[in-house]
């Protein structure tokens, strides 16, 4: 195993595949600051040893025998023990240092690049009242370090040349150790990154491979249904099967264009009804049929975009089956508009209308499919007769 794969499978130590992206994240800085923080501490032992500075061995001690907690708690499933447990180990080694050391010293400095680790490690919505939390216990630790100046705790009496060294230590291990935690943690977050975008990737392939799979289904539910009904010598079965046929036709038109489409959750349904409409007229052979449809550029989520155009679907197969006269003089009008958070839908054609008790009960099956589909919608909507038929539907969009 190459030292890359050795460094990657201690990182992983603790992550499942059931955690999210984020949880894999936290899991690994941690596990990587850990190491790291150890390797930074074990480095200043060394220096404090080097200039025989015998009043910070047991910190740097303490730390280095607590650090391999954050890695064990991440292995038994408590990475946010683990974070309380590397954020304290950290804020009680400063504390500690800061009052040995003393104001002049510098060692406040140490707490700058815990802190910006911390907002990189907790930053994540899931995790804020953690690192609330953890804020409390490093402001804390810096009462402690005021409180305790004030009143000599701790505190090491140094010559002014032993001063001036353990102040140039505290400036390059501050500035060390943040350069040393920030990249560690941009890595990890470009890592990160990459993977987050070829899961969504993969995703989008998957998603669209669905689309494409119903849209294939539904296409061939439609073929064997207009197979049926050319094999069928009743018309009344003929009209059926094609009425179901336009209805499946309807729904793989939507996972068609979706497919097509650069969004996986919302529809253009400008083009999603000039294509249905020309496609129904297509159908039932009314070439001859004035359809105007004015409908302006408005995006549905699939939720919306199935059922509105189920109903656009049932209405046209009416007007087409009922309206229709055999010189084809049926003109059908339809208006779809957005206002606001509101899509309006308008549509009226000039045939007989409908009966009037058949406006109040809706009884066929026609016009119970649209009050069902426009109840679907939570949708307002009425029937009507207005020199001919005439039908209005208003439904909120986000």
């Amino acid at each position: 195993m190459s030292f890359k794969d050795l460094l990657n499978s201690y990182a992983n130590t603790g992550t499942r595949p059931d955690h999210t992206a984020w949880e894999m994240a936290l899991i690994r800085k941690l596990n990587i600051l850990a190491f790291l923080g150890t390797i930074n501490v074990s480095l200043g032992l060394i220096v404090f040893y080097s200039f025989n500075y015998s009043n910070f061995y047991w910190d740097c001690i303490l730390v280095i025998v607590s650090a391999p907690l954050v890695i064990l708690f991440n292995r038994l499933g408590k990475y946010v023990w683990a974070a309380y447990i590397f954020c304290s180990i950290g804020f009680g080694m400063f504390a500690s240092l800061n009052l040995k050391m003393g104001p002049s010293s510098c060692a406040f400095l140490l707490y700058f690049p815990l802190v910006m680790i911390i907002v990189q490690l907790l930053g994540k919505k899931e995790m804020i009242k953690h690192m609330a939390i953890i804020f409390v216990i490093g402001f804390a630790s810096a009462c402690v370090v005021l409180y305790g100046s004030r009143h000599q705790w701790l505190v090491v009496e140094f010559s002014d040349d032993v001063m001036e060294n353990i102040k140039t230590i505290n400036l390059f291990f501050s500035l060390f150790t943040t350069f040393l935690f920030v990249t560690a943690v941009s890595f990890e977050n470009a890592r990160q990154e990459k993977l987050i975008k070829n899961i969504l990737h993969e995703k989008e392939i998957l998603l669209a491979e669905v689309f494409h799979r119903v849209k294939n289904n539904m296409n061939i539910v439609t073929s064997l249904l207009n197979l049926k009904k050319n094999s069928s010598s009743s018309l009344e079965v003929q009209e059926a099967l094609e009425e179901c046929r336009n209805r499946v036709f309807s729904m793989a038109l939507v996972h068609q264009k979706i497919y097509t489409s650069k969004s996986f959750t919302r529809l253009n349904f400008k083009e999603y009804s000039n294509d249905l409409v020309n496609a129904l007229r297509e159908s039932v052979g009314a070439s001859k049929a004035n359809i105007t449809l004015d409908c302006e550029t408005i995006e549905l989520e699939l939720s919306h975009a199935i059922p509105c155009g189920l109903i656009l679907n049932e209405l046209i197969t009416n007007s087409f089956k009922h309206a229709m006269t055999p010189k084809g003089n049926l003109s059908v009008s339809i208006w779809i508009k957005q206002v606001d958070n509101e899509v309006l839908l308008s549509y009226k054609d000039n045939g007989p209308g409908l009966p009037e008790q058949e406006s109040m009960d809706s009884d066929t099956l026609g016009l119970v499919l649209i009050r069902s589909l426009s109840e679907q919608l939570d949708a307002k909507f009425e029937f009507g007769n207005e020199k001919g038929f005439t039908f209005d539907l208003k439904f909120a969009v986000k």
